[in-house]
């Protein structure tokens, strides 16, 4: 299995980029990728709280 390591700024911009050309709207594409990056966060401290309990 073959692993790619991206950082959170090249996943900004993936997001961004595909907001854009789905909404065509710089605020909305703003907002959309915000809260996408926030839910990645938050999955990712959950997981990393459940594995540290176990």
């Amino acid at each position: 299995m073959t692993t790619h390591h991206t950082d959170i700024g090249e996943l900004i911009s993936i997001f961004y980029a595909q907001f854009m050309e789905l909404y065509g709207d710089e605020e909305l594409a703003s907002v959309a990728t915000s809260a996408v990056i926030a839910d990645l966060l938050a999955a990712n401290a959950t997981r990393a709280g459940l594995r540290d309990a176990a």
